[in-house]
């Protein structure tokens, strides 16, 4: 490599050229680099510098997660994990308990953080979101490079809150889902949620500018339901600034048995122009599974569908339990086009796996049931558990370097 920037002076090199002892330090690990840096300011400086971890992230591609933990003192949190398990950082909350005030005037705590919980949202940022149980509007931003956490506004947007049957419901709605995504154009992170109140699905939008955050934006409410609420977080992915939700089509079809949403359609928010887009249609054999093979029904089909970022693309999950787990990837965004890129066996298609990750070696990552992250190799068919969690359901993938951390 022709060195792209400077290295630092010369006191503490050896007599190597330069460009060799960039060469060296690009191909070592950044957790040894971490430590190097004690070894002299020059070399802190040089693995310090972004342009050289830039480089550096560009040649170690292993994956790093974001997952939440609760530690034996009951403090939650968010850890930065590799493959193997290691922390190579943990981020403590900095939420206080839930305080409330009796007939008195004393102050008590109402729900204690040590029975709150935490779930990060599905991410493939170097910024991580997370929400907490018990409280139904907060959403949480971490910059794991700057361990900074911005606490995004908990009040409504000023659209929402002269809304009638937002004031109704004392002032404010449950929220169902959010999405972190980074508008490509701009560079911008923008967050969206859906708020629920009584049946209506409501819209808001967010920017994040640094350190910084505005106000809530009302937005128009999704063309119609979309699958959201607890449970429901595989059924929302971000890719590209576009924001992709499964919409909900067994809602309608149980009150008026009238299928009036297509199995399969996504309802897609585009981050930069803050409006719905177009509803994409699902793969053809999803749209007509139930008619197509006897002794399922429309119940099944719901809880097989969920959808993934897989190598940059669209894929919507049928995992057909105990039979396969079939992959269709959107290759033609314009004509609706998919293919289906992987049947995955039957050992794998179990309750509750969702295909979250493909590595750099062909293997397939999985959240399996509640606690563990499962790999499958297409080559060898070889399927594994990889990895411990305390909640599988919530992972996100960080994509900074750990020469930032």
């Amino acid at each position: 490599m022709a060195s792209s920037q400077p290295p630092p002076a010369a006191s503490g090199w050896s007599d190597l050229p330069r460009d060799a002892i960039l060469e060296i330090l690009l191909r070592v690990p950044a957790k040894d680099l971490c430590r190097l840096r004690a070894v002299s300011p020059s070399w802190r400086a040089l693995t310090c510098d972004p342009r050289f971890i830039a480089d550096h992230k560009s040649r170690h591609t292993a994956p790093l997660l974001a997952v939440a933990y609760r530690d034996e003192d009951m403090a939650n949190g968010v850890d930065v994990v590799d493959l193997s398990g290691n922390v190579v950082r943990r981020i403590p909350s900095i939420e206080s308990d839930i305080l409330t005030t009796d007939k008195s005037g004393n102050v008590y705590p109402l729900i204690r953080t040590s029975e709150d919980s935490i779930r990060v949202v599905r991410t493939h940022l170097d910024l991580i979101c997370f929400t907490r149980q018990y409280h139904p509007l907060g959403i949480w931003v971490l910059n794991p490079a700057t361990g900074a956490t911005l606490v995004l506004p908990k009040e409504h947007s000023e659209e929402l809150a002269r809304d009638d049957d937002v004031k109704r419901n004392y002032g404010r709605g449950q929220m169902e889902s959010c999405a972190l995504g980074q508008v490509s154009s701009t560079g911008e992170y923008k967050l969206i949620r859906i708020i629920s109140v009584r049946d209506r699905q409501l819209c808001e939008v967010i920017t994040l500018d640094g350190a910084n955050y505005g106000s809530w934006r009302g937005k128009k409410s999704p063309p119609s339901p979309i699958c959201a609420g607890p449970g429901e977080g595989m059924k929302c992915v971000v890719i590209d600034g576009v924001v992709h939700f499964l919409m909900n089509f067994y809602s309608g079809y149980c009150n008026t048995g009238v299928m009036t949403i297509e199995p399969g359609s996504i309802a897609s928010f585009n981050l930069a122009t803050e409006e719905w887009m177009s509803t994409l249609r699902g793969p053809a054999p999803v749209r007509t599974f139930v008619q197509d093979n006897k002794g399922f029904i429309y119940a099944d089909l719901t809880l097989q569908l969920s959808l993934a970022e897989l190598d940059g693309s669209l894929v919507t999950v049928q995992n057909i339990h105990y039979i396969s787990i079939d992959l269709w990837l959107l290759t033609d965004v314009e004509n609706g086009i998919w293919e289906k890129r992987y049947s995955i066996p039957s050992h794998v298609a179990q309750l509750f796996v969702y295909p979250f990750l493909v590595l750099s070696d062909g293997r397939i990552l999985f959240s399996h049931g509640e606690k563990y992250v499962t790999s499958y190799d297409p080559k060898t068919g070889t399927y594994v558990y990889a990895l411990e969690v305390r909640d599988s359901r919530s992972i996100g993938i960080y994509t900074g370097s750990l020469l930032s951390l």
